[in-house]
């Protein structure tokens, strides 16, 4: 039904590629042209499968990533489950942060702030944590997305923002029920909320802290944390896990993003915002 293309990437999961679509009289099923195909070896329990069986709990948010459905083929004799996706054409969040030269306009960080808490929002409804929001699991999808800022009265087109990568998501409410949530932590050290340290506990509020460091990385073009990658990843988790610390808000931010940011990166999960409550914040209230 579909033709590789290209490589997009490698990751430890296992790769993705660019499918163009090839529609038979056999089998007329309604896919878009272009589509990403994610695909891993496929062991008695595949991720991608779990991953492939969550989206269709979760497809019905126009900020998630839609899959289109899952597969299993043989290629030179090793099986592997793939899963088609919606192809994002304006590549990733981190990408487009590393583009910006020192961060992001500010109308652009508000709007997809905005749009990653409306799929928070759906996630946390539904009973899940994304477990490893970050900038590369942001996707912006072709097509634009028409808003307006009250205050200036001011409409731009910006592309639509998507949450992608659910192979970390879990169940809300389950931590520490196996064996390899006690010796593993769930996504990425620089969006690691300390509970996911101290207690490997993922719920909707570690998504909340991951967020603010995501808009933080926004506004400045820099992660919420310095740290050398190579060499302070311990160092890194130990200042996030047990101490008092949080990422540095610089002065010049505007005091809506300070208090916006500050919501989110509170030490005490219990004292965060919940989606729900940032969408009413006034950094993203205003916009339409």
């Amino acid at each position: 039904m579909s033709k590789i293309s290209r490589l997009l990437g490698r990751g430890s999961f296992g790769f993705v590629s660019l499918a163009v679509s090839q529609p038979t009289d056999e089998a007329r099923l309604e896919l878009p042209s272009f589509m990403a195909v994610k695909s891993a070896e496929n062991f008695p329990i595949n991720s991608l499968e779990k991953e492939c069986n969550l989206h269709s709990k979760l497809d019905d948010c126009p900020h998630i990533l839609r899959c289109l459905g899952g597969f299993v083929s043989d290629q030179n004799g090793v099986l592997y489950y793939s899963i088609l996706l919606e192809y994002a054409s304006g590549g990733s969040l981190a990408y487009r942060i590393r583009s910006s030269n020192g961060g992001l306009p500010d109308y652009e960080v508000r709007w997809y702030t905005k749009c990653l808490l409306k799929g928070l929002s759906h996630i946390h409804k539904q009973g899940y944590v994304h477990c490893d929001i970050k900038p590369h699991n942001i996707l912006l999808v072709g097509g634009s997305s028409p808003f307006s800022l009250r205050t200036r009265r001011k409409m731009v087109e910006l592309e639509t923002v998507k949450i992608a990568d659910f192979g970390q998501a879990k169940k809300a409410g389950k931590n520490g029920k196996d064996e390899e949530s006690k010796m593993t932590w769930r996504g990425t050290p620089l969006y690691l909320a300390p509970e996911c340290i101290l207690h490997r506990e993922y719920e909707p509020c570690s998504d909340i802290w991951a967020l603010g460091c995501t808009v933080l990385e926004m506004i400045t073009g820099k992660p919420a944390w310095k740290y050398d990658l190579e060499t302070e990843a311990c160092a890194l988790l130990y200042r996030i896990g047990f101490t008092r610390q949080v990422p540095d808000v610089p002065t010049w931010v505007c005091e809506d993003g300070k208090d916006f940011v500050r919501k989110c990166l509170v030490r005490d999960p219990k004292s965060r915002w919940s989606a729900d409550m940032l969408l009413r914040h006034p950094f993203v209230f205003q916009l339409r």
